[in-house]
């Protein structure tokens, strides 16, 4: 007569199971980015004074966000091989011949995804943000040469106000970059629109800061309807603008959303609110952090579907690589529909959670189905 297992020692084998080849392959991928990292790091110091040491340092420090971004589809393909493995080895046969069903052999699975989920979010997270911030300090000293810690968007900061002294008028300011430290432009245009928004005037300048209730320009070259490449220096410009709504704008338009953890998302969007700024990139990927637990169990159970099956089955092979395939469309689809929600064409919940239920659903009619055989 054939004693049923302890369900304890079953648990316990199988997420031990699974969570030893999610460090395996997550190691794998690690070292793989870290590789191809030192080659593009070597790159971009050449140029600079930097050493090798600073190239392996750099490529380090790009994994964790690296990781991050594709953590999802390593959980998936880590439960695939793991229910294939133990599939291929007759075990999951024979816990089922002990009186388990596939709920019973997936829960297991599914409570150490969610478990990993939390852990990724409230201690990876945060150690990502952390190595990335330090990895542009790097990029600042050694490739940029800068100090100070800088702000440089692909197509530039544009801020808009009216002109103070013409009425009616207003000011477009157009900066390459900016020092975060003090509103502090570089490399910037300023240009002038009268009351019928023709434009008639232009400064051009090296740099300008923002002080109380003006912006200074020490060095300028100014051209207008009278003058062509005119040099002025100390030119004001009167402003409504303030230090701190400059630099929430700035974040809001111009900053990294990973950069802010989950401990730090809340604050800032509730200090944009109050600014009067939209945060929906800053509140989608905040419900993005908060749904990876879930996203994660969602995984694991479309995971057993297409990882569980017999050795002998020819079929396996082609399982397991649907299974990845599936995972993947799971993740570019969630990353489009993140950027929608960020634009504000959907909602922010079709944008996160929307992807979530519907995994969940899926993953759990498919092992019913499966379960059903």
């Amino acid at each position: 007569m054939m004693h049923k297992m302890p369900i304890s020692t079953i648990n316990i084998y199988i997420a031990k199971d699974f969570l030893w080849r999610f460090l395996q392959i997550i190691s794998v991928f690690a070292l793989l980015m870290f590789f191809i990292n030192l080659l593009d790091s070597l790159d971009r110091i050449r140029s600079s004074d930097a050493s090798f040491f600073v190239a392996i340092k750099m490529a380090f420090l790009q994994i964790p966000a690296f990781l991050n971004d594709i953590v999802p589809s390593l959980v998936l393909i880590s439960a695939i091989v793991t229910f294939s493995i133990l599939s291929s080895r007759s075990e999951i046969t024979i816990i089922r011949m002990g009186g388990f069903s596939l709920w019973q052999i997936v829960r297991p699975v599914a409570i150490s995804a969610f478990i990993l989920g939390f852990f990724w979010i409230l201690i990876v997270g945060p150690i990502s943000i952390f190595m990335t911030k330090s990895l542009q300090n790097i990029e600042r000293k050694y490739i940029d040469q800068e100090v100070r810690e800088v702000l440089e968007p692909k197509n530039g900061i544009w801020l808009k106000q009216g002109n103070k002294d013409q009425e009616d008028q207003e000011i477009i300011i157009q900066a390459r970059k900016v020092y975060k430290d003090k509103v502090e432009l570089r490399d910037v245009k300023i240009l002038f629109f009268n009351q019928k928004g023709l434009f008639y005037k232009k400064i051009n300048s090296k740099n300008m800061v923002l002080n109380d209730g003006h912006w200074m320009i020490e060095n300028g070259i100014l051209n207008d309807e009278n003058n062509i490449n005119e040099k002025v220096k100390n030119i004001k410009i009167a402003t409504d603008l303030k230090a701190d709504f400059v630099k929430q704008k700035i974040v809001n338009n111009f900053q990294n959303v990973k950069l802010f953890s989950v401990f730090d998302l809340p604050r800032l969007i509730k200090n944009l609110e109050l600014s009067g700024f939209s945060s929906n990139k800053f509140k989608v990927y905040f419900y993005g952090l908060l749904s990876k637990p879930f996203l994660f169990v969602a995984m694991i159970l479309i995971a057993c579907y297409f990882g569980l099956g017999h050795i002998r089955n020819q079929r396996n092979s082609l399982m397991i690589f649907l299974g990845i395939i599936f995972g993947l469309t799971i993740y570019v689809s969630s990353t489009i529909l993140e950027n929608l929600g960020s634009s504000g064409i959907i909602p922010n919940f079709a944008a996160t959670w929307l992807v979530i239920i519907m995994c969940l659903s899926s993953g759990i009619l498919m092992i019913y189905n499966k379960e059903n055989i």
